[in-house]
């Protein structure tokens, strides 16, 4: 035990184990402090406001027959440190509603649509970002055979220290065999109409502008697309690097939709195509209890009852699903119980069952 005014003296394995458990949360609090600072200083004071205020509060929902969750407030923002991280909730709740439209209707088709490094690194307005984001669907209806499907626009490429626009499509192929191979002319018909796009919108003369197709058949393969398109991408440790005009540009694209839904899949129209194909449109949504509207319970459906800070917060009646998700303990039995009905009608082997909840 140490006297009053004695000093601790770390040995380097007692450094080490320190650094291991306090560096993660210290680098993203420095950086949001860093962020936030910069906001305030240009003048972003409501976008400052609320990534400040992101996850201080909780969301209260409860369903008709009482049964109670609480969901974390999050800012949403790719350039947070909490939201911007992969497998945030807001990263979750992006792909799996994705994950709902698209993985249930067979091979997945990919086009990337890049911009010269000169427009790219121009700070696009909106309207011509919109139009891009148009004429990118319209070349993927026009050479593949797909009835719906969505355009993302990523402002970074993975390094991330200067602008790197470019469109992702993605869509499920009805081509007779479904296998999502194409010939080379489509392929070359599809990069020769993109560049007369962009060459036509910014009076350019280039000969070809990069493009590219992939496919993904499995469903593994499928799901790892989409969540990699649906990534967060303007993220704090990109959006740091970039110089000030560039930061005015992302902070600029706030409240913007970069990710637009086009065909049989729009929003008015995907949850109508799935049910007449037999697929649950909110399959994946509701099996997980922070972003379903539905009781795992009784079946009924939340509603919000409030805004709550944590010490406002039943917690004794409470138990965590995971960071961002408070349930009582009715619903925590209730997910428990449907989890493990899930493992036994996996095909599992009865000993690989015990090993699990033993």
């Amino acid at each position: 035990m140490l006297n009053k005014g004695s000093s601790l003296c770390l040995c380097p394995d007692t450094a080490q184990v320190r650094e291991v458990e306090y560096s993660q949360p210290l680098v993203a609090k420095g950086k949001k402090r860093a962020i936030f600072q910069w906001l305030n200083l240009e003048n972003y004071e409501k976008v400052a406001e609320k990534l400040s205020m992101c996850g201080q509060t909780w969301v209260g929902l409860k369903c008709s027959s009482g049964h109670e969750k609480y969901i974390k407030i999050h800012c949403r923002y790719d350039f947070c440190p909490t939201c911007g991280k992969k497998g945030s909730m807001t990263h979750k709740r992006r792909y799996i509603r994705a994950l709902d439209r698209l993985v249930n209707l067979g091979t997945l088709g990919e086009c990337v649509f890049t911009l010269p490094e000169e427009i790219s690194t121009s700070r696009l307005d909106k309207d011509t970002l919109g139009y891009l984001e148009r004429q990118a669907w319209q070349i993927v209806l026009h050479n593949f055979k797909t009835e719906g499907g969505v355009v993302r626009m990523h402002p970074l490429g993975d390094k991330g220290n200067k602008l790197h626009v470019h469109f992702n499509v993605l869509f499920p192929i009805n081509d007779e065999f479904g296998k999502g191979e194409v010939s080379q002319g489509v392929l070359d018909r599809f990069r020769s109409e993109w560049t007369k796009v962009v060459n036509d919108r910014f009076k350019t003369n280039h000969k070809r502008i990069n493009s590219f197709y992939k496919f993904a058949p499995e469903g593994g393969r499928r799901i790892h697309r989409v969540k990699y398109v649906f990534r967060p991408i303007a993220t704090a440790d990109k959006f740091l690097m970039l110089s000030d005009n560039d930061k005015h540009w992302v902070v600029s694209l706030v409240g913007w939709h970069n990710t637009r839904w086009y065909g049989k899949l729009a929003n008015a129209k995907y949850k109508k195509y799935l049910e007449s194909k037999g697929i649950n449109p909110t399959e994946k949504e509701d099996s997980d209890v922070g972003l379903s509207s539905v009781c795992p319970v009784c079946g009924g459906r939340f509603k919000h009852v409030g805004i709550f800070s944590k010490d406002m917060l039943p917690r004794s009646q409470l138990r965590y699903v995971d960071d961002d998700t408070l349930v009582d303990f009715a619903i925590w039995d209730a997910i428990n119980t449907r989890d493990k009905w899930k493992i036994f009608d996996s095909g599992l082997s009865f000993e690989d069952i015990v090993k699990q909840y033993s």
